[in-house]
């Protein structure tokens, strides 16, 4: 079956300081205030890479969804919230073309 379906992977590190804790309260607000009403969200898996990189896995309807929620996320105070929970100065490394990478789900949405 055809779906016109987009899988955003977002990659990022924690910042230093901020607690997983801090962290989960914050993608809970973001998920209850935003994500749950914007039109086109599918669902949202929070994971953790054992080496301490998270990432966001979010479904969308299409990429449309995906690019009106990127363009007002920010603009939102929980949004803002969860966005300052980053570390904007580190970027996740990516991994060798091939190499199997796990990470463990902190929070399922949706």
């Amino acid at each position: 079956m055809m779906t016109n379906q987009v899988i955003e992977f977002a990659p990022f590190h924690l910042a230093a300081d901020k607690t997983e804790a801090d962290l989960i309260a914050a993608s809970e607000r973001f998920q209850s205030e935003f994500l749950d009403g914007h039109k086109g969200f599918v669902r949202r898996s929070l994971v953790k890479h054992e080496d301490g990189a998270y990432a966001d896995i979010v479904v969308w309807a299409d990429s449309s969804a995906s690019e009106r929620a990127f363009a007002a996320a920010g603009q939102n105070e929980a949004g803002q919230a969860y966005f300052s929970m980053i570390d904007m100065s580190r970027e996740h490394q990516p991994r060798k073309a091939g190499a199997m990478e796990f990470f463990s789900v902190v929070g399922t949405y949706g």
